[in-house]
């Protein structure tokens, strides 16, 4: 699998009259069709179930957008309401950090993030499926299996979504990069953001 290079070489998106209820059970509609392949929702408790849908929304959001790097305005907008605290001021941090770098270097600097941000592949996913969630009364954590398969290529692979609860609320924490059985790489997305911000000072 072609692993993300996290960083660049220096030289070189609901119908207006649906409920939130109505959205919610669509939204789990939604999720148990992708994991009817992998056995049905059904091994989901509710709790899990909860938190599958989280997950699913993230991935719906960010399949739709399929932008390289650093997400959007208005993809970060869309996942505000899905993640944690900490992880969205580091992404907001982030995108400040990459403004004023290439404030400063101008618009033919190189972007310091390359290829998709929130998988382990270069190219991003095509589809993906909670497999399954684990959780304790404060954190949890999601496999998804994810798949490339487009333009004659066919990936497939595992990351695993790491949550916390916020209230009343799972928000996704953050992400490990686990990729297939052939990388031997294990990052997590809140390092890329770190090291993103030191390489833009």
């Amino acid at each position: 699998m072609t692993r993300l290079s996290r960083f660049a070489p220096r030289f070189s998106r609901a119908h207006p009259h649906c409920s939130p209820t109505h959205r919610r059970l669509a939204a789990v509609a939604s999720l148990c069709s992708l994991a009817l392949a992998l056995g049905g929702c059904d091994h989901f408790s509710s709790d899990e179930q909860r938190q599958a849908e989280v997950v699913s929304s993230f991935y719906r959001i960010h399949l739709q957008h399929h932008a390289p790097g650093l997400p959007s305005a208005d993809e970060l907008r869309q996942f505000e309401p899905l993640l944690s605290r900490a992880l969205y001021a580091l992404l907001t941090e982030t995108e400040a950090a990459d403004a004023r770098y290439h404030a400063a270097l101008g618009s033919q600097a190189a972007p310091l993030i390359e290829g998709d941000l929130f998988t382990s592949l270069y190219e991003g996913a095509t589809s993906f499926a909670v497999q399954s969630c684990d959780s304790d009364a404060q954190r949890a954590s999601c496999q998804v299996a994810l798949r490339y398969h487009q333009d004659g290529a066919d990936e497939s692979w595992n990351d695993k979504i790491l949550l916390v609860r916020e209230g009343q609320q799972w928000r996704i924490d953050d992400i490990e990069f686990i990729g297939n059985d052939q990388s031997s790489q294990r990052e997590y997305l809140s390092d890329t953001l770190t090291d993103t911000i030191k390489e833009a000072q």
